[in-house]
């Protein structure tokens, strides 16, 4: 069994669906305890490391005794310089009272760049290290603003359905996606006829510097310096609403 604790919850770091679940409170609350385990399980191998020299130095002032000297010189200069303990010393003796004293290498969980699927839906962390409450933020916003771009859409598919059943529009065999595109294309060119008729005269901020306005129906506006279109943006559930663009 470990000297050192191990960190709860760690494979929220990998297991998005499980870090989802919890609140944020929750992330910041085990984040805190992986924070304080780290100090302990620290202060605990300076301890150990302590300990472990304790014990061979006892071992080496005790051969002393004994007339056996278990370091290793090497040459420099006048005088030999201490550089390690002799092969039979450490091997034998050092590495043995080691194993009794483990070492601690571990970090606080960190998520890296990379993604994964939860629910169906895709998500991605694209900074690393990433800490748990970053990465629980950074996933819960995707995840939630994927899941409303999901509703969103169901309802738009909703609606384009009741508005090309009002007014005949063919969407026999398209799938969801051209429903939405061949309703809306519709559904805006009607806007338009009602909004700006053919003939209607359009007020230009800056597409022209010549002049300022435009007649529906024509290619370039009223002095003919520049070729105007009519963008249309929105949807059926949002609204459309129109602005002429110079090209």
């Amino acid at each position: 069994m470990s000297v050192y604790k191990q960190f709860p919850n760690a494979e929220v770091i990998r297991e998005w669906d499980k870090l989802l679940a919890l609140t944020e409170k929750e992330v910041i609350d085990l984040y805190k305890s992986w924070h304080e385990i780290q100090k302990e399980n620290q202060e605990t191998y300076k301890r150990l490391v302590t300990e472990k020299n304790t014990k061979i130095d006892e071992v080496v002032t005790f051969l002393k005794t004994q007339g056996i000297d278990v370091i290793k010189y090497k040459k420099s200069g006048f005088f030999p310089k201490p550089s390690g303990y002799q092969a039979w010393f450490k091997n034998n003796v050092v590495d043995k009272i080691s194993e009794k004293y483990p070492s601690y290498q571990r970090h606080i969980p960190t998520a890296h760049m990379t993604s994964c699927v939860v629910q169906g839906i895709e998500l991605s962390n694209n900074q690393s290290p990433t800490n748990v409450v970053e990465l629980h933020r950074k996933i819960t916003n995707q995840f939630n603003s994927k899941i409303n771009q999901v509703k969103k859409t169901d309802k738009l598919l909703i609606k384009s359905i009741a508005y090309a059943t009002e007014h005949q529009i063919d969407i026999e065999d398209l799938t969801p996606t051209e429903v939405i595109a061949t309703v809306a294309e519709s559904a805006k060119e009607k806007y338009l006829e009602e909004q700006v008729p053919f003939g209607t005269e359009v007020y230009l901020k800056h597409e022209c510097y010549e002049c300022s306005t435009y007649i529906m129906g024509e290619h370039r506006c009223s002095c003919g310096n520049r070729r105007i279109s009519i963008v249309v943006e929105g949807d059926l559930i949002q609204g459309f609403e129109y602005y002429p663009e110079a090209n």
